[in-house]
């Protein structure tokens, strides 16, 4: 099995100002390809110290992949950094510099900055950029694999599936892994633990176990790369015994779900009226592709002091989200109104900032879809 190491360079994200989300979309497409992801560095925009993270990688793994620090300007030094670690010099490849002048055609003066991004070095296969100017690297060399990618994320995912994963596949022999999920809300991480103790410590032969706390809930995850382990029972095993506080598998959300039971309960459409959340249900709602059965959602309104202003829909989701009490957990009140009603209650959630308010919207969710659950089955 390939091992791999991630470096996001760039002193932005050690500065928190920019937040990594290229080192989780890759950690999730590593595990899915089969290749075992042991560790991830942030490194600063500093030359000496990216050939050292280099060097430090590439004797420690068979893959190492490299985001941010391909632009034009004088601190994008990552092909820089692993030219000094590979001891190769940088030198202009005259097919991407013809490419950069023809892109900026039209806009005036090329800036001589901008040559920066048709630099490499012999052993760099280019990988193409077909909606940015920083091209990617290949280097396949010395037994092991390194890979530079953008920073910019559309870029980089787009590069990664048309550009590298192929590659990868053919490189190295990889047995691509399998997932399954179960997915649960209103019971803490401790407690889901406890449930499904059996399961998460002897999941069975070459299946890997794992629970996660997420702003929906808590997700327990069953992995294997052995094309013959039964992940089904275990998540059928972990839905019995989870019962109703599952509310789902896989790629399921926690928005459609509750949608779908309106939808069955006879609401085909549904808006929201909100207090207090910063419009967090309004965006997981919004973000909801309806399909056939599911009730639809027409929009809300935040802060409305009433519901004369709420798009007309058969049912209204109401939600308010009250102030935090000393131990840092919040009240939610939530009620259903319309075709479908869901008497109001209120719900305690804990978290603070964006999170509070993504789990006030879920917590309401979650209780519009068992209270709607349980008026089908009365």
């Amino acid at each position: 099995m390939a091992d791999a190491q991630l470096l996001s360079i760039g002193s932005e994200i050690l500065l928190g100002e920019t937040v990594d989300t290229n080192a989780a979309h890759l950690g999730g497409e590593l595990a899915r390809l089969g290749i075992e992801l042991r560790g991830i560095r942030a490194v600063p925009d500093d030359r000496v110290l990216i050939a050292e993270a280099f060097r430090a990688a590439r004797g420690a793994v068979d893959l190492v992949i490299a985001t941010g620090g391909l632009g034009p300007t004088h601190d994008d030094v990552t092909r820089d950094g692993l030219a000094d670690a590979l001891g190769e010099p940088l030198a202009t490849d005259s097919a991407l510099e013809a490419g950069l002048r023809e892109r900026w055609r039209g806009r005036g003066d090329f800036p001589a900055s901008n040559l920066r991004q048709a630099l490499r070095i012999r052993s760099a296969e280019i990988l193409a950029n077909p909606i940015g100017s920083a091209s990617g690297w290949w280097v396949d060399r010395d037994g092991s694999v390194c890979v530079l990618m953008p920073g910019v994320p559309s870029e980089m995912r787009l590069m990664w599936s048309d550009e590298v994963a192929p590659r990868l596949s053919a490189r190295f022999a990889l047995a691509p892994q399998r997932s399954r999920s179960v997915k649960s809300w209103g019971v803490g991480e401790s407690r889901v633990a406890d449930l499904l103790d059996d399961l998460l410590a002897q999941p069975g032969p070459g299946i890997v176990a794992g629970i996660y706390a997420r702003d929906d809930g808590v997700h327990v995850r069953f992995s294997s790369s052995d094309p013959g382990a039964d992940l089904d029972a275990l998540v059928q095993r972990a839905l019995a015994t989870l019962g109703d506080d599952a509310w789902g598998t896989d790629a399921d959300d926690l928005a459609s779900v509750t949608l779908a039971a309106l939808g069955a309960a006879g609401a085909r459409t549904v808006a929201s009226w909100e207090a207090d959340t910063e419009g967090a249900l309004l965006a997981i709602l919004a973000s909801t592709t309806s399909s056939d059965g599911t009730t639809t959602y027409v929009g809300g309104m935040l802060d409305a002091g009433g519901l004369a202003a709420v798009p007309l829909a058969d049912a209204v989701l109401q939600v308010s989200l009250l102030d935090p009490g000393r131990h840092g957990r919040s009240k939610v009140r939530v009620a259903v109104s319309g075709a479908v009603s869901v008497a109001p209650k209120e719900l305690s959630i804990h978290g603070s900032g964006p999170q509070r308010q993504r789990r006030a919207a879920y917590a309401a969710l979650d209780a519009v879809r068992r209270a709607v659950a349980v008026e089908r089955r009365a």
